[in-house]
């Protein structure tokens, strides 16, 4: 079953938690003011090349909004209130394209294209899904953490994707508006002891 969360990180910083069948991924700002998709690996797990994620339309409205973004991109239309019968207006700024065969791949902003890590959104229309898959990254860390191998980050300044970063915003505040939407948030006073918050 597919959900969506709202939580907060321990320095209260906002996240959104998708919950599928398969884990969780999460997307957020980080506090250099990115937006950052990153997923979850259970602990004592050995870390795996790739994580993979199935959107379904079990929530219509979150489904939605993945297809929304998909759509954007891949019709390459970044911002939805601007029409053009020159799409090609909009064609990657980058050597590296961000749509493959149908598939968004969009590479980390933080590290040089083919060394970072990367998240991929493909539409399989047969059955009403969409696929998210986290590549690892081919830089060494000491610790290969979750954070340091797959977290992708979507540059809200200098972006190689540009304008299309501004997409995946825009997708972020849809997700926000929809858990308004909901009636509750958790409160950020406390992580150990949430408390359901009506939201007038």
């Amino acid at each position: 079953m597919l959900e969506l969360k709202r939580d907060y990180d321990i320095n209260n910083n906002e996240r959104f938690v998708i919950k599928t069948e398969e884990g969780n991924f999460k997307i957020y700002y980080g506090s250099d003011l990115c937006l950052y998709w990153s997923c979850s690996i259970p602990n004592g797990e050995e870390i795996k090349d790739k994580y993979t994620y199935t959107i379904t339309d079990d929530n219509k409205r979150v489904y939605r909004i993945f297809s929304e973004l998909y759509d954007a991109v891949t019709s390459k239309m970044p911002f939805k209130h601007f029409k053009t019968d020159e799409p090609e207006k909009y064609v990657q700024y980058s050597d590296n394209s961000l749509v493959k065969d149908g598939v968004i791949e969009w590479h980390s902003d933080d590290i040089l294209y083919d060394a970072a890590s990367y998240v991929q959104i493909e539409k399989n229309s047969e059955d009403n899904e969409f696929i998210i898959t986290f590549n690892k990254s081919k830089m060494l860390y000491d610790d290969l953490s979750a954070f340091s191998t797959f977290t992708v980050m979507f540059g809200t300044g200098e972006c190689r994707y540009a304008p299309y970063n501004a997409t995946f915003i825009d997708m972020h505040k849809k997700l926000s508006e929809y858990c308004d939407r909901r009636g509750y948030t958790f409160s950020r006073k406390s992580q150990k002891n949430k408390k359901r918050v009506r939201i007038r």
